[in-house]
């Protein structure tokens, strides 16, 4: 609900144009009143207001001069002018203000209402954009942002969970993704960093604690299939919305504190005393590195590098992500390891990689990975590049076989295509799926085949135009219809429903 201010020297217009709000504007609520200008200046600046709505012409201050100084707050409020002063002057110079419209007296219900209705739509789509700009703000943790999140996070508490399919967000070609996006109109606020990957924000009013948590789950498994796993973490309370940013950021932080390769896992988490959680966490970090470094797997890497016997290496690097998964070290401190070892291979066979390339396959290779065996076949083929002369396939030079996949893709759309699914068509690590693409100077593969999927849809509903969403998401490959709508929002700027319908795909 949209909270207004009513500003105006008669008090019986200020009760008319209230009685008007409360009956036939459902979405409006009048948080504050005032009698002239300078009266509505100050309540604005106490309130903070969505709309203002006020006369022109009052005593002290007149309308334009209090519309000016609120827009110099640079705060982001819609404003109507109601006055019964028709000249052009008035309205050119409102407009110069940032008016959002400008309604001529006498005032009836249907006029202001059809005044009202255009206003509350830019005041949602308002609310929107700066929700997804919050959300990005309190994923990194940036502070100061807790007066804007209390409003334009109006309920008094939230439920707050993040579901992240496979790896951590690739830091270096995360350009390449695209952000999850809820749509406008949602009780539920969803945002993610990519596509695989849903952060809810719920108000605590909406469903009950246990109604969250069941709905989180099934979400959850949605996401599970077999050579994938899932990571929830779930504040264990609702989280009072003063608190709503440092709770998005502690989610986050044991996100990646406790994503593990190929394990499936729920992590709650609870209020604790700030004093002790810098030391748990320091503990839990060191606790995974050391069960690694100190297994006898480690050794046996060593001394297989000292006789740079190429197969045991394969074979020891093969078990050393197998004792990840098992004791569940986080993939923050598994990559660490892994990168220390590639680093002595190279040297060890004099092996000079290109770095960013080299960098993004083991981004690659931990982003793609669903199971601990897929991320051990990406990382031997990184590997196995140290000490091969031909550092490419032959393959990965040919156009040919780029088009053989992309033919593939075309005509696979509507079916479960993942990286493994084409890995596994076309005999080749994830890491070099995405590679492939690089090579001949396009986006990755997910990013691709979002894009034939979207065309796709596109083309479905042009040719029919009564087709239900949710069969046309089926048809192109997504049995989620609202992560479809997601998806074709984030793509194309519109929701599926707003689409254009029954015209050609030519035009």
């Amino acid at each position: 609900m949209f909270q207004v201010l009513v500003v105006d020297d008669e008090p019986s217009a200020v009760e008319y144009l209230c009685d008007i709000i409360r009956m036939r504007c459902p979405e409006l609520s009048v948080i504050a009143t005032a009698e002239n200008g300078e009266e509505g200046l100050s309540k604005f600046c106490e309130y903070i207001p969505d709309l203002v709505i006020s006369d022109v012409m009052m005593p002290v201050m007149d309308g334009l001069d209090m519309i000016k100084a609120i827009k110099e707050t640079e705060e982001e409020t819609s404003v109507i002018l109601v006055s019964g002063y028709q000249e052009f002057e008035y309205v050119r110079t409102a407009l110069q203000y940032g008016v959002s419209n400008y309604i001529l007296k006498p005032v009836t219900p249907a006029g202001f209402q059809k005044a009202v209705e255009p206003v509350i739509l830019v005041m949602h789509q308002r609310v929107y954009e700066k929700r997804k700009k919050l959300a990005r703000f309190m994923i990194i943790g940036e502070k100061g942002k807790e007066k804007e999140i209390l409003r334009y996070f109006k309920e008094d508490a939230y439920y707050v969970s993040v579901l992240r399919e496979n790896g951590l967000p690739r830091r270096l070609t995360d350009a390449c993704e695209i952000e999850q996006l809820s749509e406008p109109e949602g009780v539920m606020f969803v945002y993610g960093r990519d596509e695989r990957e849903v952060l809810y924000i719920c108000p605590r009013k909406a469903v009950s604690q246990q109604e969250f948590a069941e709905f989180i789950e099934v979400e959850g498994g949605k996401k599970k299939g077999k050579n994938n796993f899932v990571t929830t973490v779930m504040a264990k309370n609702a989280v009072p919305t003063g608190q709503l940013g440092t709770a998005v950021e502690r989610i986050y932080e044991e996100l990646n504190r406790h994503l593990s390769i190929g394990v499936t896992q729920t992590v709650y988490v609870e209020e604790e005393n700030p004093e002790n959680l810098r030391e748990c966490r320091e503990k839990l970090a060191e606790l995974g590195e050391r069960q690694l470094y100190g297994e006898e797997i480690m050794a046996r890497l060593e001394r297989s590098l000292e006789r740079r016997d190429r197969k045991q290496i394969v074979e020891e690097l093969s078990g050393l992500v197998k004792k990840a998964e098992e004791i569940q070290c986080p993939q923050l401190c598994l990559e660490q390891i892994i990168r220390q070892f590639s680093a002595k291979v190279r040297r060890s066979f004099h092996s000079r990689p290109d770095v960013l390339e080299e960098e993004m396959m083991f981004e690659d290779a931990f982003y793609e990975a669903g199971t601990s065996q897929e991320l051990t076949d990406s990382l031997k083929s990184i590997f196995i590049r140290y000490w091969k002369e031909n550092k490419e396939p032959v393959k990965l030079d040919s156009p040919e076989f780029l088009d053989n996949i992309k033919e593939y893709m075309e005509s696979h759309f509507s079916s479960d295509l993942t990286v493994s699914s084409m890995c596994r068509e076309f005999h080749v690590s994830q890491s070099y799926l995405n590679l492939i693409f690089r090579k001949h100077g396009m986006e990755s593969f997910n990013t691709y085949l979002r894009n034939v999927r979207v065309k796709k849809a596109r083309e479905i509903m042009e040719r029919n135009p009564e087709m239900f969403i949710k069969d046309v998401a089926l048809m192109v490959g997504y049995k989620d219809q609202f992560y479809f709508s997601r998806i074709f929002r984030a793509v194309t700027g519109i929701s599926p429903s707003e689409y254009p319908r029954g015209r050609s795909s030519a035009s």
